[in-house]
């Protein structure tokens, strides 16, 4: 007989589970008998025969089971009895498992392992917001039946117990964690799992009569109300009837450090090759990598893991991203430079930012004698030859020199390869039919940036020894031949290619070089319908779409994927906008956050108080920036003229276009408003726990903006906090608002922002896999250079602290 134990938090899901497992021919299972939280927790030992008793006469209706009950016995005796019964009741049903649902008692499992030796464990885990909220709803409307105690806190508690108690289990052979989402997403498929792990095949019949188990295993607590309904996804959220934003916050606080808790955990070392991640437990969501350079710690970088690995390729491109600096320093430090005719050796301790900069575009390019203004300037000569231009796209390797160029076109697009990997296009004007390799290498420099300096350590450095005498170039010149004999090295088998064969690769996003436009990414499998709408309807390419019935391995963001009728090119200059006050520069960009303007409601700012605002600032001289202006000014770190500021609207109310728009319009300044993508239209059902129910705009009014210079961003399909939800659910929210967006308005959506101002480095990076450049929480301050373009803070702006602005 083959006993197995189903347990988790309460409100988890345990009895949906149950319903589905008990409904396989093989598996008996019963009522919550909790024996083992009667039997052995302290309080409730003396309540153990009732208990007993009431399990066996009113909830299996079998009291003369109940007749050989000795509570004078020892606990192993009362054990073996009740195992004994059981057993019985699953051979009386020619059942080869019974099955035990308790979710108590995961806080009993190592006591049961040693009285079972071979039990088996399943563990369910169910999203954080949605337990907690489900929990706390049920215990405060059955009072009576649950006991006191269950106050908000105890609630958080309970889940997070639940959590760290079975991610302790992750690795042992008789456990098997799985996700209450997956359960609904893919039914069938964790089924089979679930199903393997206790040893049967199988049966479709657990799809077909899992509904009246259900009624009978349910005992109709009042909780359990509808638990005969269908398995599947639910976009109706409990918490957002239940608590307020405070209350969401409060929560998130509480259980934000369960998720490093729970995080894997390992150390690379970055001189050395790295590879794939994959022993990883399924049930991880995250990655946390320390990163050391021949042995010194440089810092954590944190990845989601999605499909159970985290490819090394997506790995180095995040050291690269965060780390090309000091790596690249340390590679200066220990080799000797051949400059001239002459040895130079580098100096041991850091050098300044200037020169490591000049030195690194000297081994770059190969210019060892040159200055760095040197490298900006296109008008300098060199003797090298031209070839003759047909086409207006060329592609470039850095590591080859690079000739003149005749061409018959106004200008030409640039495809720049580092060690022969694409890192985006450059469009380069083209004077005279002619345009010299100095400007191609200048403009190269200008619109790439840093950005070479990333790839160039990614591509050349990681994962290999930092000593030796070859220059970086000479490196790069390597990797760009051993790739260009492979002409399927992205992927094919055995060529030592960027990502795994087979993979799914959605190619380069339309945006500036330099942000998550530039960065690799893996991405949830499961959410490959959502991430595919949106790549589509962006138009933007795409590899290895898997048939219908097909179900991908694995799933990346692919920058080096760069589509030959793509559009996507930096730019050499940015719009200048046009500025008051010429006497200021703005160092800290003002980035200020509203809800709702209006003249009654909650937490509303009235349109008179936000027409002095307006009237104040335009008196001081403020005038609104772009996010690509803010961008430019961070890359170069260079003050935007003025006194600029940014001004945001959540939610999409319609009362913006009724009252904010018309005073915004008076004022001569614009802004951002952030759309809950299916919401669209109807009313901000997320705040029914706190606000009252107020219209949104729908697509009329939104497209009459877009048209008048009011630009949109995203704030998920249904405002969920993001840090609570698993990697698949995060890029749903995100790959699904934008792809509903981008339809309506017909022009791409590159901000996101954070519901409830929740993001965390993995919200952060898959936010940016998904498609977006800009992401914005709150925070009391002002945004820096410093900040990272996926964190922006802005200032929350309320009916309580408007005055103080107005």
């Amino acid at each position: 007989m083959k006993r197995i134990f189903l347990v988790g938090s309460p409100r988890s899901g345990t009895t949906m589970l149950q319903s589905l497992l008990a409904a396989h021919p093989e598996v008996i299972s019963f009522p919550e008998s909790k024996f083992f939280h009667y039997l052995l927790y302290k309080k409730f030992v003396r309540k153990f025969p009732a208990r007993m008793e009431a399990f066996f006469k009113d909830e299996i209706n079998r009291p003369e089971l109940f007749q050989g009950f000795d509570n004078s016995q020892t606990v192993g005796t009362k054990v073996r009895w009740f195992v004994e019964i059981l057993d019985g009741l699953a051979a009386e049903q020619n059942k080869s498992i019974w099955l035990e649902k308790t979710p108590e008692h995961i806080y009993f499992i190592e006591d049961i392992q040693r009285l079972l030796p071979d039990a088996k464990f399943i563990h369910i885990l169910r999203n954080s917001m949605d337990t907690i909220a489900s929990l706390h709803e049920a215990t405060r409307n059955s009072h009576d039946l649950w006991g006191p105690g269950w106050d908000l806190n105890h609630c958080i508690t309970r889940w997070k117990e639940a959590v760290l108690i079975s991610h302790k289990y992750a690795k042992n052979s008789n456990h098997i964690l799985v996700k209450y989402e997956e359960i609904v997403d893919n039914k069938v498929k964790k089924l089979e799992e679930l199903c393997d792990f206790m040893g049967v095949a199988y049966d479709k019949k657990m799809l077909k009569f899992y509904k009246e188990k259900a009624v009978n295993l349910s005992l109709n607590l009042p909780w359990h109300q509808g638990i005969e309904r269908e398995v599947k996804s639910n976009n109706v959220h409990k918490y957002h009837k239940i608590f307020n934003s405070n209350e969401i916050r409060y929560i998130l606080d509480k259980i934000k450090g369960v998720k490093g808790d729970i995080s894997g955990k390992v150390t690379v070392e970055v001189s050395e090759p790295i590879a794939d991640i994959c022993d990883i437990p399924q049930i991880c969501d995250r990655l946390s990598c320390t990163i050391k350079l021949e042995g010194i710690k440089l810092g954590i970088i944190e990845l989601p893991i999605c499909d159970g690995m985290v490819a090394a390729s997506v790995l180095a491109d995040a050291v690269a991203a965060q780390f090309a600096w000091q790596i690249l320093d340390r590679f200066f430090q220990r080799n000797r430079c051949e400059k001239g005719n002459k040895l130079w050796e580098t100096l041991l301790e850091p050098l300044h930012p200037k020169h490591d900069w000049t030195l690194f575009l000297q081994e770059l390019w190969g210019r060892p004698h040159w200055h760095l203004e040197d490298f900006y300037k296109p008008e300098i000569a060199e003797e090298v030859s031209t070839i003759t231009l047909e086409k207006k796209l060329i592609v470039l390797e850095i590591s080859e020199g690079f000739a003149n160029i005749k061409v018959k076109l106004s200008e030409i697009d640039v495809l720049v390869k580092v060690g022969g990997v694409a890192v985006g296009i450059v469009t380069v004007a083209v004077e005279n039919n002619f345009v010299s390799a100095q400007k191609l290498r200048s403009t190269i420099n200008r619109n790439i940036g840093f950005e070479l300096c990333v790839a160039a350590v990614r591509e050349a450095l990681l994962g290999k020894p930092l000593n030796g005498k070859q220059w970086l170039r000479s490196r790069l010149a390597s990797c760009a031949q051993q790739r260009s004999n492979l002409p399927d090295w992205l992927n094919a088998a055995g060529a030592g290619g960027i990502y795994p064969q087979n993979a799914v690769m959605f190619g380069r996003r339309s945006g500036a070089i330099g942000t998550s436009v530039s960065r690799r990414a893996a991405l949830p499998a499961a959410a490959l319908p959502e991430i595919e709408s949106a790549a589509a309807i962006a138009g933007e390419p795409t590899m290895q779409i898997p048939q219908e019935n097909e179900f991908p391995k694995q799933v990346f963001y692919a920058p080096e994927i760069i589509g030959s009728n793509s559009s996507y090119r930096e730019v050499s200059h940015s719009v200048k906008p046009q500025v008051v006050d010429n006497h200021s520069v703005t160092k800290k960009l003002p980035i200020l956050s509203y809800r709702r303007i209006s003249p009654d409601g909650l937490d509303a700012v009235t349109p008179q108080i936000f027409e002095q605002q307006l009237h104040n600032l335009k008196n001081l001289g403020y005038y609104s920036a772009s996010w690509e202006n803010w961008r430019s000014a961070k890359l170069a770190k260079t003050p935007l003229p003025g006194k600029a500021i940014l001004m945001t609207f959540d939610g999409g109310y319609l009362d913006f276009f009724q009252y904010a728009w018309p005073l915004l319009k008076r004022f001569d300044f614009t802004a951002t408003v952030f759309l809950v993508a299916e919401s669209i239209g109807k009313t901000n059902s997320w705040e029914k726990a706190e606000f009252e129910e107020v219209q949104l705009m729908g697509w009329p009014e939104i497209l009459q903006l877009r048209d008048a210079g009011i630009e949109f961003g995203s704030m998920s399909a249904t405002h969920q906090p993001l840090t609570a939800l698993s990697p698949t659910e995060i890029v749903r929210e995100a790959a699904k608002s934008r792809a509903i967006l981008e339809r309506g308005l017909e022009k791409s959506v590159k901000c996101f922002a954070y519901p409830y101002g929740d993001v965390d480095p993995i919200v952060a990076h898959l936010i940016g896999a998904s498609g977006y450049t800009f992401g914005v929480s709150y925070h009391l301050n002002f945004s820096s250079f410093d900040d990272s373009l996926l964190s922006l803070p802005r200032i929350q702006v309320t009916a309580e602290n408007a005055l103080k602005l107005a």
